[in-house]
């Protein structure tokens, strides 16, 4: 089954916001009041982007610490492939997101695939052989061209799980993995949002059987106070102890168990969005879940 990337990065985005801001755009995180965000419907207008998703990745309000009266809609948008016209897209997004709220605007763009060429952060619209007459500029991470050493030791949830897409060549993909484990373990975040995090790590860097064995190598190596831990963690072949003629079912159990950390994981992040206000079709369409276990949910929180 294909990876659905959008609703990998939105579920992260949406849940680990704050900290997405304060590890990329750290100068914009500092200026917002993020206790009092909102998130806010994806639905745009539909006759206007024929042929194409209908719906942005994250719109959330905030608030300016320096003037409470004046609120700012964040729109982040996931690009996770090459299109040519993505930069007309955000600016068409922007007019829509603008139009629906009646609010300043902060567009971000996300370019999470591989790929050297420079990504656009600009739209310009213009009268042939006479003038500009717009142009719309839009802050861009381009995940592909970032060093994952900068953020190796970030202790930022966010940051740990974009690791996965940044820049590294295929003999730092231990390294990378040791890390992003290092980090997890340093953080101590609860069950779901742990699950979450790996999840999403693993889904664009998994280690194979060979990998495996040398970030074991590394891991015994490491001081008492976190080798243990390190050996312990989830990865794609756990349980390295146990017999060759048993590893194919370790692995398929070992799956099965991700599978139910992730149903978990996206049960507490629909709560909370649950508790947010966002409509069932919205919290079915981000995570997954069918509509009768958000009812259910919902029913139990009651």
């Amino acid at each position: 089954m294909p990876t659905d990337h959008d609703r990998r990065f939105k579920v992260l985005l949406h849940e680990f916001f704050d900290e997405f801001l304060e590890a990329f755009f750290p100068k914009i995180y500092h200026m917002l009041d993020l206790s009092e965000k909102t998130f806010l419907s994806e639905e745009l207008f539909p006759d206007m982007i024929e042929g194409d998703k209908k719906r942005a990745d994250v719109i959330a309000e905030t608030k300016l610490k320096s003037k409470k009266d004046v609120i700012l809609i964040v729109h982040i948008e996931a690009q996770n492939y090459y299109q040519d016209d993505f930069s007309e897209r955000m600016y068409l997004y922007y007019i829509m997101i603008y139009l629906k709220f009646r609010k300043p605007v902060l567009p971000i763009a996300i370019f999470s695939y591989d790929g050297g060429r420079d990504e656009p952060d600009e739209f310009v619209v213009k009268v042939p052989h006479f003038m500009v007459v717009s142009e719309f500029h839009f802050l861009k991470l381009e995940l592909a061209k970032m060093n994952w050493q900068k953020f190796m030791r970030s202790n930022n949830p966010a940051a740990a799980a974009l690791m996965s897409r940044m820049n590294y060549s295929k003999r730092e993909r231990v390294q990378v993995r040791l890390a992003f484990i290092r980090q997890m373990i340093g953080m101590h975040l609860e069950e779901a949002r742990e699950s979450m995090i790996n999840g999403f790590f693993e889904t664009y860097l998994q280690l194979n059987k060979e990998e495996v064995d040398q970030l074991m190598d590394k891991a015994r190596k490491l001081p008492d106070e976190i080798r243990e831990e390190v050996l312990k963690w989830p990865n794609s072949f756990y349980d390295r102890g146990m017999e060759d003629g048993i590893e194919r079912g370790t692995k398929r159990g070992f799956e099965k168990g991700i599978e139910k950390g992730e149903l978990n994981a996206k049960k507490q992040v629909a709560r909370k969005l649950l508790q947010r206000g966002m409509s069932h079709k919205e919290i079915s369409e981000l995570t997954g879940l069918s509509g009768g276990e958000i009812m259910k949910l919902e029913a139990n929180d009651d």
